[in-house]
């Protein structure tokens, strides 16, 4: 072990690949995308931090010459807690990217958690046991949250040290989303435990007009909030009648 400068700390971050999101204002806020060695708190608006997670489930499988992790097998451990997996719009949006939707969906392992005990049992004990994992998805780990006692931190404390487990293992980029404290403006719900593991967080909010990204927190990108606005009429986007799941493979 050994001492080394915050400058050489600082190059060493600007090196590493970043990852798309498939959103565009988040990648501008964020210079780029996910870096891999970051644990990410995105957290607001469900329907939109549940989105960003399944287009970075895809972009991750693309190889590395065109922004992925590299693909070939790599798994995507998913665990949901919002409920909101969409295997349609995966297989869809795999289809934009050039990939196949059976083998994109065929390398993401999902988990979904319908209690807070389930949550908790899934992130304290069963995630490490996964192999091969790129990158660790928690959608809503904070909304099955049944009160703000004791033993509901403690419990949050656990299901914290379990993803440190597999972090410590296979090293995967950690991306979880938590909705917005209901007794604030600013604070995800999990409050100081939840914040404090996140190296970054994004606070996403979602107006009438516009959407609101705010990044609360970087290692060593200044505090930014870029507003992304809602088109005003509808852009007439063909409708696809009679389209189910199979159609993708």
């Amino acid at each position: 072990m050994s001492f080394n400068s915050g400058f050489g700390f600082y190059k060493k971050g600007k090196k590493v690949p970043l990852l798309s999101s498939g959103d565009g204002t988040l990648d501008e806020l964020l210079q780029g995308g996910f870096q891999k060695d970051l644990v990410y708190l995105l957290y607001g608006d469900k329907a939109i931090t549940t989105n960003i997670l399944l287009t970075t489930a895809v972009i991750a499988q693309k190889s590395f010459l065109n922004g992925g992790l590299g693909g070939n097998g790599n798994k995507i451990a998913f665990v949901d807690g919002n409920n909101r997996f969409n295997p349609y719009n995966v297989s869809k949006f795999a289809v934009t990217q050039n990939l196949s939707p059976s083998k994109t969906l065929d390398n993401i392992l999902i988990a979904r958690a319908f209690t807070w005990d389930q949550m908790v049992e899934l992130l304290e004990n069963r995630l490490a046991k996964l192999e091969h994992v790129k990158v660790v998805m928690i959608s809503g780990i904070t909304t099955l949250f049944q009160n703000y006692e004791k033993q509901t931190f403690e419990d949050l404390l656990r299901a914290i040290n379990g993803i440190k487990a597999i972090l410590s293992k296979t090293k995967p980029l950690i991306l979880i989303t938590a909705p917005l404290n209901e007794y604030s403006l600013f604070r995800p719900k999990g409050g100081k435990i939840l914040a404090h593991f996140g190296s970054v967080l994004v606070l996403i909010n979602d107006k009438d007009r516009f959407t609101e990204y705010i990044l609360i927190q970087h290692p060593y990108l200044q505090e930014k909030k870029l507003i992304k606005w809602k088109p005003t009429q509808s852009k007439g986007k063909v409708q696809l009648r009679n389209m189910t799941l199979d159609c993708w493979f």
